[in-house]
């Protein structure tokens, strides 16, 4: 009686296993991607609702009592609303984490910047709070009013169709030293940094919206001297610029707390942070 001789799997069998196997990894990577996108998605309108609620309840004690402080540092029988570099400085001390990049601050002007929630002042003490929802394509805005508004009304959050140019370039810098723009179309107080933001020569310079450009009539000729070289740091291909640290108020005077020195630049979203204190302030205010 002969013995059946057991056959292995045929080149073919095992082809079509492996075959199966990819398919199904596949289905398990995008299944596992979407997931992840949706968490992440979920997890900014947490931290948008959060901050709502936060800047609800800083406005409400106010209302209560006006020898309060809010936002930690703001008085409350101030004539003078809080800055947005105030509430971000708040908000960014909440613990919060940037669910796609826990590097990136939460409160950041960048609305495209994933994870981050943008908070500007639409008029006098009413304040817009956005995010965009990279899932679902859409800005979530919510108006919060303070007793510092013209018009104050109910917290309303609106939802409009909103596409970032490129979600996946949103976290790089939209500026840099060689595509600098300035903040605001305005005067401002000017000071020379190098490509990283550091200032290189201590004091300010008051100066009309003209200076900060590129190549300007007025400026590409200005010149000063840096580590004993001569450099004009207002033209193009020059390893440093003037930029505008602080606009001029509302009466025109121009003056800046950096002048010493003592100040950074960030060309990733134009904002500068005090070394000193280590709050950061909207360039250009």
């Amino acid at each position: 009686m002969q013995k059946k001789i057991p056959k292995g799997f045929t080149l073919i069998e095992l082809l079509v296993v492996m075959a199966i196997i990819s398919i199904l990894s596949g289905v398990g990577v995008v299944a596992y991607n979407g997931y992840t996108s949706t968490a992440k998605d979920v997890a900014t309108k947490a931290n948008h609702t959060k901050i709502v609620n936060n800047m609800e309840s800083e406005f409400a004690k106010c209302k209560l009592d006006k020898s309060s402080k809010i936002f930690n540092s703001h008085k409350c029988d101030s004539s003078n609303r809080p800055s947005t570099a105030t509430i971000n400085n708040y908000v960014n001390s909440l613990g919060l984490k940037n669910p796609y990049d826990k590097t990136q601050k939460v409160a950041q002007s960048n609305v495209c910047t994933s994870g981050s929630i943008a908070i500007t002042e639409k008029e006098v003490g009413s304040y817009d709070v956005a995010y965009a929802s990279v899932k679902k394509q859409k800005k979530n805005t919510s108006l919060v009013s303070s007793g510092w508004s013209e018009n104050y009304s109910k917290t309303k959050t609106t939802s409009v169709a909103y596409t970032c140019a490129s979600a996946s370039n949103s976290n790089k810098p939209k500026n840099s030293l060689a595509e600098y723009k300035p903040p605001n179309p305005g005067s401002g107080a000017g000071i020379i940094v190098d490509k990283d933001g550091n200032i290189v020569q201590n004091g300010a310079h008051a100066c009309s919206a003209d200076c900060f450009k590129t190549d300007s009539a007025g400026m590409k000729n200005w010149y000063t001297y840096i580590n004993g070289q001569k450099v004009y740091p207002n033209r193009s291909g020059s390893p440093y610029r003037f930029v505008m640290f602080e606009g001029a108020s509302p009466s025109g005077n121009i003056a800046s707390k950096c002048g010493g020195g003592n100040c950074k630049y960030n060309f990733a979203d134009d904002t500068y942070t005090d070394l000193g204190n280590g709050q950061i302030y909207k360039a250009g205010e």
